[in-house]
Order: C-alpha cells, then sequence, then structure tokens
C-alpha cells in the first residue's frame, strides 16, 4: 500500500465514526495504527479508537486502547519540573494530553469490572497525580468513590489496600481549590474525626453520586461502603461505646452492622450483643 492509501483507511475510519458506525471506525483505524508511520495521525487514530470502542461498550478492548494511548502519551520526552523548558509547547501538550485521558478513563474504568481498582493504581501514580493537582483537580472525586468502593476488592495491591490514608492526605492538602460532599466526607471522617460532620457530609454525598453520570450506579455500594468506615473508624478510637449511643448509630450502620465484628473486638462485641 501506498502513503495515499494508508491515509484513506484513516479518513474512511474518521467517516465512519462520523455516521455512527462506530465498530467499522475501530476496524478502520486498528489497521492504520498498524500501517502508519505519521505520529500524529497515529495519535488522533488512538483517540478515535478509543472513543469508539467506549460508545460500542466493549470495555475489554477499550481498556486495553486506553493503556496503549497512556503508553504512547507518557512515551513522549518530558522535561523536569522547574527546568527551562518545562513551559515550551511539548510539555503543556502532554499536560493537555493527560489531563483528557483521566476524563475519558472515567469511562472505562466505571464499567470494567475491575475499573475502580486499575484506577487507584493509574491515578495515584505520580506522574498523573500531578496531572490532578495542576490541572483538574475535580478528578479527586471519582478518586475518592473509587478508593470506598475498593475496600474489600480481591487480589488488591498493597498501595490499593491502604489507598485511603494517602487519599486523605492528598484531600487535605488540595482543599484549597476543590472540595465537594464527596471529599469533604472523607475529611470529616479520618481529618476531624468528627463524626456527626461526616455523617452530615454523606447524605450530601450520596445526592452527588446519584447524580453523577459516572457514579449513578454504584450509590448503594459507596452507601455502605461508607457507612462501615465511619463504624471502623468509630470503634477504633473507642474501647468502649455507651449504649445511650446504639440509636445514633442505628442510622449510620444500617445493613453494614454485622461487618463491624469482622474488625471489632472487646466491647464493640459487647455492645452489638447486647443490642440484640
Amino acid at each position: 500500500m501506498n502513503l495515499e492509501q494508508i491515509t484513506a483507511l484513516y479518513n474512511f475510519g474518521q467517516f465512519q465514526y462520523t455516521v455512527g458506525n462506530y465498530s467499522g471506525a475501530t476496524d478502520y483505524l486498528y489497521h492504520f495504527r498498524i500501517l502508519s508511520t505519521d505520529a500524529d495521525l497515529n495519535t488522533s487514530a488512538h483517540w478515535g479508537k478509543l472513543s469508539s470502542d467506549i460508545l460500542i461498550g466493549n470495555w475489554d478492548v477499550a481498556l486495553e486502547e486506553l493503556n496503549s494511548l497512556r503508553d504512547a502519551i507518557d512515551s513522549r520526552s518530558t522535561p523536569l519540573p522547574g527546568s527551562a523548558s518545562a513551559a515550551d509547547p511539548a510539555a503543556l501538550g502532554q499536560l493537555h494530553a493527560r489531563t483528557w485521558w483521566l476524563h475519558w478513563s472515567l469511562f472505562v474504568y466505571f464499567n470494567h469490572d475491575q475499573g475502580r481498582t486499575l484506577l487507584l493504581e493509574t491515578f495515584l501514580s505520580p506522574t498523573y497525580l500531578n496531572t490532578i493537582q495542576t490541572s483538574c483537580p475535580w478528578i479527586l472525586r471519582y478518586l475518592v468513590v473509587a478508593s470506598i468502593l475498593s475496600r474489600k476488592a480481591p487480589s488488591q495491591s498493597s498501595r490499593v489496600r491502604h489507598s485511603i490514608r494517602e487519599i486523605v492526605k492528598i484531600v487535605q492538602m488540595e482543599e484549597y481549590q476543590y472540595t465537594d460532599p464527596v471529599t469533604t466526607f472523607l475529611k470529616e471522617l479520618y481529618v476531624e474525626f468528627d463524626f456527626e460532620a461526616a455523617q452530615k457530609a454523606l447524605k450530601e454525598a450520596e445526592k452527588v453520586v446519584a447524580n453523577d453520570f459516572f457514579l449513578d450506579n454504584f450509590g448503594d455500594d459507596f452507601m455502605d461502603n461508607a457507612r462501615y468506615l465511619i463504624s471502623e473508624a468509630y470503634c477504633r478510637i473507642h474501647q468502649r461505646i455507651d449504649i445511650g449511643c446504639v440509636h445514633w448509630f442505628r442510622s449510620t450502620l444500617g445493613r453494614v452492622l454485622g461487618s463491624v465484628v469482622e474488625f471489632g473486638g472487646g466491647e464493640c462485641f459487647r455492645v452489638w450483643g447486647f443490642r440484640h
């Protein structure tokens, strides 16, 4: 094939995307990337194929494309922060591409079965955490939700298991430029240790999650895990729980009451046993 024919693959793939034939677009753009040596058009084809895979709902393939696109973005030479060339167009273009990548990744990470765990591993990496802090701090909402949803996810790395501790520090650090009920819940629970304020923030967070395009399918799981975190934190701090607090806890614990036994000990066991 000559260069003109290879470029025709790109143009026809773009046309298929425009008319809504996303499966056709993925095929043409895939074959174009194999044959093309044009870096700019290859990058454009990457984005087009990722978008097509997302619109088809083929989440396994979309995850592979997402990872491939991330590698392509990260492979560009990056000047050291603070160097004279750090503000050149190439560096700013890479930051812009990573910012777009973070937003597009939400489609995949909140639809793929392992997405929340993968989100934590990627978003907490120094490169992408720096991008979040620099250009899109509102992504912290999804980082917090993913950490809460992944509380009991199987096959976790050590970093994912302890991600909440790290994210609490990040939320506290970035509070000056972004906060919402979801991040406030984590701060009140683990920084202020104000359980009533955490409960109030959780009620607001429930509304935020229910109205968020990416999170609305995870509302019940989010609330169950968040309530568990409240009860866990309370039992870790207090050796004894006054029986007068049981009615206050009733609304907080809900369906996760039995889960307290997994980590609770001593007086926690006695209180729950007395209640029943």
